[in-house]
């Protein structure tokens, strides 16, 4: 489905807020509040904030029912509030705002959202909470808006296969296999990738870790959360962070406005909603909305991705930047600006936000182009809006290609007692609930498949030897694995 936009949509202002331990503790809500009035200030007059009448929060780690709602009573302003919970990608709250703006159903929409667990956690421990605002605000004026359906299947809960790291450590170690890398070479490719992510990230003042490359070195990784990955290998999100987008259109920015150095305009927003459960999917390193994305993004712009001068590819894990590099084609170019979500800070619900941001800014001081991206649930969703500081020729595009990528993930039947001889197809012992377990998903000939979880310390040793990948395991009718 394809919307050409003809109206010119700009983002007016932008602001990243980054605050450390020592800073004065605020809570999510004041965060928020500061974001937006830096991205008022970044628009170049405060003013523009009296035109918004949206206001358009990401679901984070808090539980605050009307977080638009609280904005909009602190900085005095009246404002439709609605919330998009998580499993839903970050873009599709541009979309939604773009969508808005240029049927006339909003003059301005900020898009807002942050995180204070860095600060929320300390106050607990000293037994001091952060300052609270109050919910107030009527329940009904917020909409909250759910995903159609959920990024993990009811067998993968049931299994609990549920932690991010257990997930996205199984598509990894499939990648490997299928690249045939030694578990040295896969260790040091990951390791290799995430310090020029450090590297990058130290380079820039707001990044929540400072110094991340010389601390690796001389520290290491840390400790192991699903081989092959390490703590320093996933996202941070124990971070006071927060992010802010005005969305208008050139006209009422250009009445709100006293910028010189003129705004930026999106001109291709891409998503696939598409819905397939990483069990269930014939390969899991292969990822079918990256390559509809780009071929999408060719057709609309007659351009490729590798084209745009910045990228900041969503960093939640390594395999997901490394995937989305060659997808786009991207060589030896940098994925990210930032330094991604494990140095540059990854507030949980709200990192598209934040790169965005920081994105506008540089592609306004360079008067060039930049690409970003957005995933949602275990590579599931996955979306791209570029950006220029010149107009759309002929109007920006907003293109769901769900229908396109479906047809090219093959998927594979779930049989739960599946019992007999089954061939590996990925594994990873996780240590993210504490007690260490190995998760093997086995398929047989008849392309079934079904998922095993054991504690047992004899299996869960021999599989930190080899992921086995490709080998023959036996399955009792119980579920155990025998080697």
């Amino acid at each position: 489905m394809e919307t050409n936009v003809q109206s010119n949509i700009v983002i007016a202002g932008a602001s990243h807020l980054t605050k450390k331990p020592q800073d004065t503790p605020l809570n999510v809500i004041e965060l928020m509040c500061e974001a937006t009035q830096k991205a008022a200030e970044d628009a170049g007059n405060d003013a523009i904030l009296s035109v918004v009448d949206q206001i358009i929060v990401p679901q984070g780690t808090w539980a605050i029912s009307n977080p638009g709602g609280l904005v909009a009573q602190h900085l005095g302003i009246q404002a439709k509030s609605i919330i998009y919970n998580i499993g839903i990608l970050q873009s599709s709250l541009i979309k939604r705002a773009i969508e808005d703006v240029s049927a006339s159903k909003s003059r301005c929409t900020l898009i807002v959202g942050g995180e204070a667990k860095n600060y929320e956690r300390h106050a607990s421990e000293s037994l001091n909470p952060i300052p609270t605002l109050s919910d107030s605000r009527k329940q009904e004026s917020t909409e909250f808006i759910h995903p159609s359906e959920l990024p993990i299947s009811r067998y993968e809960i049931d299994m609990g296969l549920i932690g991010a790291p257990d997930q996205y450590a199984l598509i990894e170690n499939s990648y490997a296999h299928a690249h045939k890398l030694t578990r040295e070479d896969h260790q040091e490719l990951i390791n290799s990738e995430w310090q020029e992510m450090a590297r990058i990230a130290d380079s820039i003042p707001s990044s929540w870790t400072r110094d991340a490359h010389d601390h690796l070195t001389e520290n290491g990784w840390g400790r192991t959360i699903a081989t092959p990955y390490k703590l320093h290998h996933v996202t941070q999100w124990n971070v006071n962070q927060a992010s802010a987008i005005l969305i208008t259109t050139e006209d009422i920015a250009e009445t709100y406005s006293n910028r010189s150095d003129g705004f930026i305009f999106p001109h291709a927003l891409i998503e696939s909603n598409a819905v397939t459960p990483l069990t269930e999917r014939s390969q899991l390193h292969h990822c079918s909305g990256l390559d509809q994305i780009k071929t999408e993004y060719e057709r609309l712009t007659g351009k490729q991705p590798s084209e745009s001068q910045l990228h900041e590819l969503y960093s939640c894990f390594p395999i997901a930047v490394r995937l989305q590099r060659e997808a786009f084609e991207l060589g030896k170019r940098p994925g990210t600006i930032t330094g991604g979500m494990t140095f540059a800070g990854g507030p949980y619900n709200n990192f598209m936000l934040q790169g965005l941001s920081q994105l506008t800014k540089q592609v306004r001081e360079s008067q060039t182009t930049g690409v970003i991206t957005s995933i949602s649930g275990m590579l599931t969703k996955q979306g791209l809006i570029s950006l220029s500081s010149q107009q759309p020729p002929s109007g920006m595009y907003l293109s769901d290609i769900s229908d396109k990528t479906r047809p090219g993930t093959n998927t594979m039947q779930i049989e739960p007692e599946m019992c007999g001889n089954a061939k590996v197809v990925s594994s990873t012992v996780s240590y993210s609930a504490g007690a260490p377990k190995v998760y093997v998903l086995a398929e047989n000939p008849d392309r079934q498949r079904r998922l095993l979880v054991s504690n047992s310390s004899t299996v869960i040793e021999e599989f930190l030897k080899s992921h086995k990948i490709g080998d023959t395991i036996h399955i009792s009718q119980e579920g155990s694995i025998n080697l």
